[in-house]
């Protein structure tokens, strides 16, 4: 959930739907009126949903979001898919266009977004694929038309989940997955902060 810092009735919301079955109810949604009416504004298929969003802290209109093909059933699961994916729109939310320049295709599992507060042109993303292994961190210096592979190695991180960025510092990141990994140099390298599920 991201709430507009300019105006607080307009909230946007990563949505995955139903656990156990395909349905409609996977996107984007945002509401213009404080919740009382939403509307689905990045729709993909009734099998990939909405993980991760972020905003702009100056310029509310853009806005970055992770789309991930998942099922799950009873007897097995899938974990990824070609239609996950990161998406920008700059008008708010009413049209979005897949950001791909550097960043990885394919079967492609959970993926998380970061935006710093004090440089927003600078992103952190993070990738895994169908099979749980880590492919890399993806850093952003222009908003997310180009991304550059930071060559990080944080195997066994896999499903990750959020990627936070320190509001004062871009260089200083964090990102929760199975552990919770810190750096301090721009995802370069990082340590282990703790081992328990930080994906939980």
């Amino acid at each position: 959930v991201v709430v507009d810092p300019q105006n607080s009735d307009r909230v946007f919301v990563a949505a995955m739907g139903n656990l156990f079955a395909n349905n409609p109810q996977r996107g984007i949604y945002r509401t213009q009126d404080g919740g009382t009416s939403w509307e689905n504004v990045l729709f993909i298929s009734d099998s990939t949903g909405g993980i991760d969003i972020a905003i702009h802290p100056t310029h509310p209109d853009t806005i970055y979001a992770s789309m991930w093909e998942r099922r799950r059933f009873a007897t097995h699961r899938s974990y990824g898919g070609e239609t996950s994916g990161l998406f920008r729109s700059y008008d708010g939310g009413d049209t979005w266009t897949e950001l791909t320049n550097g960043l990885p295709s394919g079967l492609i599992s959970r993926i998380g977004v970061g935006i710093s507060q004090s440089h927003p042109n600078i992103l952190y993303t993070h990738y895994s694929d169908k099979n749980k292994d880590w492919i890399d961190c993806f850093k952003t210096t222009d908003g997310g038309d180009t991304w550059f592979a930071t060559n990080s190695n944080i195997q066994g991180n896999y499903w990750e989940g959020e990627i936070y960025i320190d509001p004062t510092n871009p260089d200083k990141v964090w990102s929760g997955g199975v552990s919770m990994w810190r750096s301090t140099d721009g995802a370069a390298s990082w340590t282990t902060v703790s081992g328990i599920w930080a994906d939980q």
